[in-house]
């Protein structure tokens, strides 16, 4: 009974507040030593792990080939940004690249319209915006209901209410309300994922997870839905549970953890069949623990790293110059093909003579800039004075939206280009100031960082 655990929180939950206590690499290691076939990473509205948990699985994937580590977000899906609403879950898991870049899409956009709302910063993602971003990457990204937090769930628990209550007959109208909209979220959901949408239960003894997890499986069989449980865990193992509630209690104020929390730990397979026995027989169970394997087999293995781009912006034409004026890699760079090496090379040129430096000194310590730049755009297969050209163009902007910017600061400050190209405002030359110390050929890589 080796299944694919599809629901799993780390540390970068903490972004927003105290959340989980899981490490990527001990939850990768803990799923391959329960003997599942893969684990998904998905924190609340946070992708920041992701870069970590790739370079992990990279390094354990010679020797554990058929697992799988895929990259989610645990997002808070609403109608509005309205304030004072429920912010319901729901699991996202990208199948691959593309849908990687679904989830960065959806992300941005939530933080990017953030807000405060009860004491806490809120980054709901409209229904609206999963399906216009989703209808552009659509199958590459997996949809789940999450825990007892999404609006599915608590659909169920509001329906489960009003049955109970409804011993005199009077509450039918709203049984069927809260019915309809059940059905309009799944449909809503399906329309969206199409067969990569799962109907999502816990494992738990709870009243309520029991209920819901009881009723879940009804609605599921009755509209023709996959279902799938999720630990939803926040910490590692059932013996880390009342470390995970001090934590979360180590701020001002008490939180009550103990039924929310109670069972979000990764499971091994014993407890997965003792907590889903409640509410599924082992046939069910056994059902579902395909279908999670199901999600592990569209998982794609990818990579997000990526060789650096530098940046380009539109520069001045300055056209191809064979004139040679007996500086090696000056001359190279007026007579290059590429567009941003002639501007790097004859503006630099321009500032020197309307500067009044035009000399045997500051053209030799022009030409050593130059054939270091060469070096290291060859090194990097693309032209290494975009980057200083690209630059120049931010720090125009600032000028000219009236920053103040300091004259210069650090290693940056030691290269004359610089200077001519007004990215720093000190001569080295006159204060005999190092270029190597900047760039050279012995680090052969793009520049750490610019003083301004």
């Amino acid at each position: 009974m080796r299944y694919f655990g599809i629901h799993n929180h780390t540390h970068y939950s903490n972004i927003r507040l105290l959340d989980s206590i899981n490490r990527p690499k001990d939850l990768i290691n803990k799923a391959i030593e329960y003997g599942m076939t893969g684990i998904a990473i998905t924190d609340h509205e946070c992708l920041s792990s992701h870069v970590e948990v790739v370079q992990y699985a990279k390094s354990i994937r010679e020797k554990h080939p058929d697992f799988r580590v895929a990259l989610g977000n645990e997002i808070y899906l609403t109608e509005t940004r309205d304030k004072s609403q429920k912010y319901f879950h729901f699991i996202l898991i990208a199948k691959d690249t593309i849908g990687h870049r679904a989830l960065r899409e959806l992300s941005s956009t939530a933080w990017y319209n953030s807000y405060h709302d009860r004491g806490m910063e809120r980054v709901p993602t409209l229904k609206s915006e999963l399906k216009e971003v989703l209808n552009k990457y659509k199958g590459h990204v997996i949809g789940s209901t999450a825990c007892l937090g999404g609006e599915f769930s608590q659909l169920v628990l509001k329906l489960i209410e009003l049955e109970t209550n409804n011993e005199d007959g009077n509450l039918i109208i709203e049984i069927n309300n809260i019915k309809g909209q059940i059905v309009n979220f799944l449909e809503e959901m399906k329309s969206i994922f199409g067969d990569d949408f799962y109907v999502e239960v816990a494992p738990g003894t709870g009243a309520e997870q029991v209920a819901v997890n009881r009723r879940a499986k009804g609605i599921a069989k009755a509209m023709g839905y996959k279902l799938v449980f999720g630990t939803d865990s926040h910490y590692l193992t059932k013996a880390d549970r009342f470390v995970h509630k001090a934590y979360l209690n180590s701020k001002e104020g008490e939180r009550e953890v103990d039924d929310f929390y109670e069972f979000s730990f990764l499971m091994n397979q014993d407890e997965i069949v003792e907590y889903l026995s409640p509410a599924f027989t082992i046939e069910e169970i056994e059902e579902m623990v395909a279908n999670t394997n199901e999600i592990q087999s569209k998982i794609e293995f990818y990579d997000l790293a990526k060789e650096q781009t530098i940046p380009v912006v539109k520069v001045k034409h300055y056209p191809v110059c064979l004139q040679p004026l007996g500086y090696e890699f000056i001359d190279k760079m007026r007579a290059s093909d590429s567009e941003q090496d002639r501007y790097w090379a004859n503006y630099c040129l321009d500032a020197m003579e309307e500067k009044g430096l035009v000399s045997i000194e500051y053209m030799e310590r022009l030409n050593t800039e130059a054939e270091v730049i060469d070096f290291i755009s060859q090194r990097l297969g693309q032209s290494l004075t975009a980057y200083f050209n690209t630059l120049q163009s931010y720090i125009n902007l600032f000028w000219d939206c009236g920053s103040i910017l300091g004259p210069g600061r650090g290693s940056a400050v030691g290269f004359l280009s610089n200077y001519l190209l007004g990215i720093t405002q000190l001569d080295p030359v006159k204060w005999n100031l190092p270029w190597w110390r900047f760039l050279n050929k012995e680090r052969a890589e793009m520049p750490r960082a610019l003083g301004m």
